[in-house]
């Protein structure tokens, strides 16, 4: 099925047609921040989907949206190249000779005519720079295309902005917020299960009540601490695109915790299992000599290297088990903080890959943290109530 399009049109208080915005349902949300910024800079806004009334002919309005406008902003996306409306539309105004604004959203192999607009026309390209720069460009271009004011000053200049640190900072208690939310689920889903086979051992008590809020609330806690450490770098590596950043992109941090850590500890688990059964884990213990001793002490000496042994192995099977749920949190940090990134990059395209894995490699030590953190805290209030 083809990839249908929305147009919009900005448009002066005579409601004459300013400006044409050609582009792929498929970036929507982009270019529904990018129509209202400029509305807020040049002029109103115009949804065909809203402004055409039913039984009107939508292709003519939209053919005659084209004719009145002074300039046409293209979005360029794989999607948008692949919709007959969208190639319509840009062979409308090359017909008409309308001053063309391409502007590359999602970059792809050009054919036809996009890829002519692109070699022979001034592109914008959203990749290089934040979207605050680049809009500013997209306005000062638009004005010396006649577009109209919104205000009566000319508004930005082409230098790059800096986002001030208030911009910055403000945003880091809601990753921290999302991240204590998230190791809640977490150790709900697995408290869950402990819980079960307790209550079916009938070894469930009052104290294990109390140990189990104790351990969510040092999950916040770590969770929230976790958070401040991943909100920090995520905001300072990101910082030319904080004006874009809001709770949505922090939101799905809370699923991505309450699915993948559970998930991380059963992995984890699994894999010591198999690394005990095919013999990849053991402990190597001293053969008891009992030459020259009687058999008490022989016997003794047999038994004491059995339980040694026992001792030594069940710690190196915990010990390898935390390095393989810390190791999987540490993963699970790196995807959130992927996933951070390509939500985020929606409406900033210029975030670099190099960016989006320093932001994971930060979310991945954010994730250690919090465990040590909860760990921590679960300790001191363990010890202090005598559990």
């Amino acid at each position: 099925m083809e990839v249908l399009f929305i147009n919009t049109c900005i448009m002066k208080n005579t409601m004459t047609k300013e400006i044409f915005i050609s582009y792929s349902r498929r970036d929507q949300e982009f270019v529904t921040r990018l129509a209202s910024d400029l509305d807020a800079q040049v002029a109103g806004v115009w949804f065909d989907q809203s402004s055409i009334q039913l039984g009107e002919k939508w292709h003519d309005e939209i053919m005659e949206g084209i004719r009145d406008c002074k300039a046409f902003i293209l979005v360029l996306s794989p999607d948008a190249m692949e919709s007959r409306y969208v190639r319509e539309e840009v062979n409308k105004a090359l017909e008409l000779g309308k001053t063309i604004f391409p502007v590359i959203y999602r970059p792809t192999k050009w054919k036809g005519e996009f890829e002519t607009l692109v070699k022979e026309v001034q592109t914008l390209d959203l990749r290089s720079g934040s979207y605050t720069d680049n809009f500013h460009k997209l306005v000062d271009g638009l004005i010396e295309a006649g577009a109209a004011r919104a205000t009566g000053e000319r508004p930005f200049l082409r230098q790059p902005t800096q986002p001030g640190l208030g911009a910055v900072f403000n945003r880091i208690p809601g990753w921290a917020f999302a991240w204590s939310l998230g190791w809640l689920v977490f150790w709900i889903v697995l408290l869950i299960f402990f819980a079960i086979a307790l209550v079916n051992q009938g070894n469930w008590g009052s104290d294990d009540l109390l140990a189990f809020l104790l351990i969510l609330i040092s999950a916040a806690v770590g969770g929230f601490a976790g958070g401040l450490f991943a909100g920090l770098l995520t905001m300072l590596i990101l910082r030319p695109n904080a004006p874009s950043i809001s709770w949505k992109h922090m939101s799905p941090t809370i699923r991505i915790w309450g699915i993948s850590g559970p998930l991380g500890m059963v992995v984890s688990g699994l894999i010591t299992a198999l690394m005990i059964a095919f013999g990849a884990l053991g402990v190597q213990s001293a053969e008891p000599d009992c030459a020259g001793i009687g058999l008490g002490e022989c016997v003794g000496q047999i038994f004491g290297a059995a339980i040694g042994e026992a001792i030594a192995l069940v710690i190196l099977i915990l010990f390898v088990f935390l390095l393989f749920v810390i190791a999987a949190w540490f993963l699970t940090g790196m995807f959130a903080g992927w996933q951070v990134v390509r939500h985020i990059r929606k409406l900033e395209p210029g975030i670099t890959s190099a960016q989006g894995w320093r932001v994971s490699a930060g979310w991945g030590c954010g994730s250690i943290l919090a465990v040590a953190v909860m760990f921590l805290l679960m300790g001191i209030l363990f010890s202090a109530l005598g559990l």
